[in-house]
């Protein structure tokens, strides 16, 4: 079905989404709009705070909250008594600084003679306009990841602990070995469930131990990289951070990535219309879409533009109340020495 001239009705909208997930079911297609997000896939999996509703029309505000447990302590037994430190559940007020859109448009008289319809061409730029927010929040959890980077507690060992923070390990200790090391920082640094997210650093090494797995010695390799959850993003981490190659350590929930939209039902003004559509790529993510259309004339004729705009509203925020001042849950290891 096509778009009546100057007319975009509650049937167009259905129509564009089912056109959409047949790209998207195509397996040729949906490889043109499959976004390289794999550094915020690792950030979502692991986040633990929850997350309120955006407080009002007009804000970008919500309440992030992370329980705090920090207070506990032991004490000499008390007979006959049960006190303690109260949990809290140390809910902050955050305001989402980051407002990216993707815009595109379409013009009506184009399809005339075009063997293409309206729909088809839409739904293609809906799928391209939410691939380049997912690529911008994927580019911009690496920037996070690096502000948020702390220092690391423990300075003996395979790394060495540069002044700023970051922990140098020389390239002949990237192996499987490196793994107890690894472990014994994150048992040094108090983290709890701790996640490796990297870019090429140690994806070679994991994927030979992975289909070598069977000969002799190897079979241990699979183990020792086994010890703790990688994440590899081969894309975004090693683009933002040139010619440092880096892999992050997390805390699991240390780190949470939240994004918000307005429209979540359709909404129809005179001339225009918003609503909301999911991300393809980043789990629990939705963009608005503003749509309005023009009439210019073109000597005799109407000739009607479709004009869209897909637009996103977030941040990053590291935990906030953590046990201990320096510690952000965030480490920084860099494949290298110290120049």
């Amino acid at each position: 079905m096509s778009i009546a001239a100057g007319v975009f009705s509650e049937t167009s909208l259905v129509d564009i989404q089912v056109k959409i997930d047949e790209i998207w079911a195509d397996a040729i297609q949906k490889q043109d709009y499959v976004a390289n997000v794999d550094v915020v896939k690792a950030i979502i999996a692991n986040q633990t705070a929850v997350i309120s509703d955006l407080k009002g029309y007009k804000d970008r505000t919500v309440d992030i909250g992370w329980i705090n447990a920090c207070e506990i302590d032991d004490q000499a037994c008390q007979v006959c008594t049960i006190d303690g430190d109260e949990l809290s559940t140390n809910i902050a007020e955050k305001t989402l600084t980051t407002c990216r859109e993707a815009p595109f448009k379409v013009e009506e008289g184009v399809f005339r003679s075009n063997m293409f319809d309206h729909e088809e061409v839409i739904a293609k730029g809906f799928l391209a306009a939410a691939q380049r927010l997912d690529e911008y929040w994927a580019a911009a959890a690496v920037a996070f990841l690096n502000a948020a980077a702390g220092s690391n507690a423990v300075t003996t060992g395979k790394g060495t602990v540069a002044a700023g923070g970051d922990t140098y390990v020389i390239p002949g200790f990237w192996d499987a070995g490196l793994m107890a090391y690894m472990n014994r920082v994150a048992i040094g640094n108090r983290f709890v469930n701790p996640y490796l997210v990297s870019g090429n650093n140690l994806y070679e090494q994991v994927w030979n131990a992975k289909y070598e797995r069977g000969q002799a010695g190897d079979e241990s390799k699979v183990l020792k990289f086994g010890s703790l959850p990688i994440y590899f993003d081969l894309f975004n981490i090693d683009a933002v951070n040139g010619e440092d190659i880096v892999t992050y350590m997390l805390h699991r929930g240390a780190a949470a990535f939240v994004t918000k939209n307005y429209y979540n039902k359709r909404v129809e003004g005179m001339d225009e219309h918003r609503w909301s559509m999911p991300s393809k790529n980043l789990p629990g993510v939705r963009y608005d879409v503003h749509y309005k259309n023009n009439c210019d004339a073109q000597g005799d004729t109407d000739a009607f533009t479709h004009q869209f705009k897909l637009v996103t509203y977030g941040d990053y925020f590291i935990n906030p109340t953590g046990c201990t001042d320096t510690r952000t849950g965030v480490l920084r290891f860099i494949c290298g020495e110290e120049s």
